[in-house]
C-alpha cells in the first residue's frame, strides 16, 4: 500500500495545523470530495487533540506520528503515539497492558471518529512500541469538471473582502464583491444577497445573481430565505425538490432546475439577522459542512460592512447636522441684540444660555419713535429647532410692529395678529414686552402670557410682580392684552426671566423656583446689574448640579442707580 506521506511531530495542540495542513493537501492532490475531506480532516483533528490530552498528560510531551496510505478506493490514516495506552484520569490504577479504546473512552471521541470514518481500529503498543489508530475512509472524487474549494481560495476570498472593507465606504461594492467571491469560491451557479426591509417586513434582493430576475421580495418566514431571517439559522438542502419550504415561483421564473441550496444569516454586533445570504447548486457536490462556515464567515463580513456604512451614513448625516445648526445658531444670535444699551442712570446686565445649539428663548432692546427703550423678554413653546424657526418668526413680527409706534398693548395685538395669518405649526410665543423711560423711570408694559418680571424696590427692600392679564400669541385671533405703567426709582431693580430659570430641576426634583430668585436678588441689591446676573446663573448651575439643563434660560436685569445731587452750573 503506497504511502502518500508521513510526519512526525511533538504531541502539542500548536502544532495541529501541521496535520490540518497535509490532510488539507492530500485532499486537493486526490481530488476528493468536499465531504470526504472534511470528515477526514475532522477525524484527524479529534484524534490528535485528544492524544495530546490524554496519552501525554504530563508536561513533558511526547511525539505524535501522523502515515497516510492509499489504495485506488480507501485512504487509510495512522496515528501512532508512545504515550499511556488510555486516560490516567478515568482509571486512576492503569496496566500497561489495558487495551486502547479504554483511552479512547476516556476522552478520544470514538463515537464522532467512527460517524466520521469507515472503520476506526485501535491497537495498544508494547513496552517499546508505539500505541496505534488506524482509520480508513472509502474515497468519493470530485465530478469531471467540479472544483474543489482549497484553503487557499477560501482565505484569498476573504482577504478580497476585507481589503475592499478597508478600500471603500461605498456598501453596494462591498455587497457586489462578497457574492462574487462566494458565488466562486463555493462553485455555486447562482447567488442572491437579501436584506431585511424591517418597515415591511420582508426580504429584498439586493444583489441577485440571475440575469432572468429584476428583483426578489420575500415575506419574513416564507420560503427557504425568509425561513433563515425568521430564525437566524443555517439552512444547507442536498435536495431542495423534497423540501416543503421551498418557494417555486422564483425558480420557475428563473427557469432553474434547483439541486441544491446553502442559506445563511447576515446578523449583526446585536445579534440581529439583517439579511441573508443564499447559493444555488454547488457543482459536482452538496453544500459541506466547510462551504457552512466560510459563507457564514463571509455573511459576517458583508454584515460589519453593512453595519459600517450605515453608521458612516449616520456620522456624515450628524456632521451635517452639526454644521448646519452650527450655523443655525450664529444666525440666531446675530437676532439679538449685539450690546447692551448705554443708558444714563442705569445698568443692564443679561445671560442667555440655549439648552441645544439653538433656542427658543429671546430677549431684545429696541428704540421706539418716541426715544423709550422697549425691552422684550420672550419664550416660544418647544425646545430645539422647531422653536428657533418660530423664534425668528416671532423676532420679526415684533420688531416690525415696534416701527409702527405702537403701544405694548397694541404691539402685542398686532403681532398676535400676524403670527396667526402667516404660520399653521400650533407653536405659541409668550411675551413681556416693557417700554422704559430712563429719564423718569416711568416703564409702561403688556404682556403675552409671560412670567411676571420682579420688581425689587430698594426703598422698601421688598419685591413685587408687574402681573398683567394677557394670553400667548399665537393661539387665538380675539385675544385681549391689558396695559399698565410702574414707577422705578433710584436703586430699584427689575429682573426679567423666562421660566428656564426659576423651572431648573435639581436631583431630589426640586424647582429653584421664584422666591429663589428673589432672595438673590434682595441680598445683592447693592451689587452691580453684571454682578447680579452673574450670581444668578451661578446659582442656577449649582442647584441642577448634574442634573443639567431642562429648558432654554434668560435673564435680563435693569437697575436705576442712585444719583446722589446734580452737577451746579457757573451763574
Amino acid at each position: 500500500m503506497p504511502v502518500i506521506c508521513e510526519l512526525k511531530t511533538s504531541a502539542k495542540i500548536d502544532h495541529l495545523h501541521l496535520l490540518t495542513a497535509i490532510v488539507n493537501g492530500v485532499g486537493e492532490q486526490l481530488s476528493l470530495t468536499e465531504k470526504t475531506a472534511f470528515a477526514i480532516e475532522l477525524a484527524v483533528d479529534e484524534a490528535f487533540t485528544n492524544i495530546c490530552h490524554h496519552a501525554y498528560p504530563t508536561p513533558t510531551k511526547g511525539d505524535v506520528m501522523l502515515i497516510i496510505e492509499t489504495t485506488n478506493d480507501e485512504l487509510h490514516v495512522n496515528l501512532l503515539d508512545w504515550g499511556l495506552p488510555f486516560n490516567r484520569s478515568a482509571l486512576p490504577q492503569y496496566d500497561k497492558t489495558a487495551p486502547i479504546d479504554q483511552r479512547a473512552r476516556g476522552g478520544m471521541g470514538v463515537h464522532l471518529i467512527e460517524h466520521l470514518m469507515d472503520s476506526a481500529v485501535w491497537i495498544t503498543g508494547g513496552d517499546d512500541s508505539p500505541n496505534m489508530l488506524i482509520m480508513t475512509k472509502h474515497l468519493d472524487y470530485l465530478s469531471k469538471g467540479a472544483q474543489r474549494t482549497s484553503t487557499r481560495r477560501q482565505l484569498n476570498a476573504l482577504l478580497s473582502v476585507s481589503q475592499v472593507m478597508a478600500t471603500t465606504t461605498d456598501p453596494n461594492k462591498l455587497l457586489d464583491v462578497i457574492i462574487e467571491e462566494v458565488q466562486e469560491v463555493l462553485d455555486a451557479e447562482r447567488s442572491t444577497l437579501y436584506l431585511l426591509d424591517e418597515a415591511q417586513g420582508e426580504l429584498y434582493s439586493k444583489i441577485l445573481r440571475d440575469e432572468n430576475l429584476s428583483e426578489i421580495r420575500l415575506k419574513i418566514g416564507e420560503g427557504i430565505a425568509g425561513q433563515v431571517a425568521l430564525t437566524g439559522e443555517i439552512i444547507n438542502i442536498e435536495k431542495p425538490e423534497q423540501d416543503h419550504r421551498l418557494n417555486t415561483i422564483f425558480t420557475t421564473q428563473a427557469n432553474l432546475v434547483l439541486r441544491n441550496m446553502l442559506t445563511v444569516p447576515m446578523v449583526n454586533h446585536q445579534q440581529k439577522v439583517i439579511g441573508v445570504i443564499q447559493v444555488m447548486n454547488k457543482r459536482g457536490e452538496p453544500f459541506t459542512a466547510r462551504d457552512e462556515r466560510l459563507l457564514s464567515a463571509m455573511a459576517t463580513q458583508a454584515a460589519i460592512g453593512i453595519e459600517n456604512a450605515r453608521l458612516l451614513s449616520q456620522e456624515i448625516a450628524q456632521q451635517l447636522l452639526n454644521q448646519e445648526l452650527d450655523t443655525a445658531k450664529t444666525i440666531q444670535q446675530s437676532f439679538l441684540p449685539n450690546q447692551l444699551p448705554q443708558l444714563n442712570g442705569w445698568q443692564v446686565a443679561t445671560y442667555w444660555s440655549p439648552m441645544h445649539e439653538v433656542a427658543g428663548d429671546f430677549y431684545d432692546f429696541i428704540r421706539t419713535p418716541d426715544g423709550r427703550l422697549a425691552i422684550v423678554v420672550a419664550d416660544v413653546s418647544g425646545k430645539g429647532v422647531p422653536a428657533a424657526l418660530f423664534m425668528a418668526l416671532s423676532v420679526t413680527v415684533l420688531r416690525f410692529a415696534l416701527e409702527l409706534n405702537l403701544s405694548p398693548r397694541e404691539l402685542l395685538h398686532r403681532a398676535n395678529s400676524t403670527m396667526l395669518n402667516n404660520q399653521q405649526s400650533g407653536m405659541f410665543t409668550t411675551a413681556f414686552v416693557g417700554y422704559l423711560d430712563e429719564k423718569t423711570g416711568q416703564l409702561t408694559y403688556a404682556s403675552a402670557g409671560h412670567l411676571p418680571p420682579i420688581h425689587f424696590h430698594r426703598q422698601t427692600s421688598k419685591c413685587t410682580r408687574l402681573s398683567i392679564h394677557g394670553v400667548a400669541m399665537g393661539v387665538f385671533a380675539n385675544a385681549t392684552f391689558a396695559e399698565s405703567a410702574c414707577q422705578i426709582e433710584q436703586g430699584d431693580i427689575l429682573a426679567f426671566y423666562t421660566d428656564g430659570i426659576t423651572e431648573t430641576i435639581n436631583a431630589d426634583d426640586e424647582e429653584f423656583g421664584e422666591e429663589r430668585l428673589i432672595g438673590i436678588i434682595q441680598s445683592l441689591a447693592d451689587e452691580s446689574a453684571d454682578f447680579i446676573a452673574q450670581a444668578v446663573k451661578s446659582a442656577v448651575i449649582q442647584f441642577a448640579k448634574h442634573q443639567g439643563t431642562f429648558d432654554d434660560e434668560t435673564l435680563i436685569i435693569a437697575k436705576r442707580l442712585i444719583l446722589y445731587g446734580e452737577p451746579k452750573t457757573n451763574s
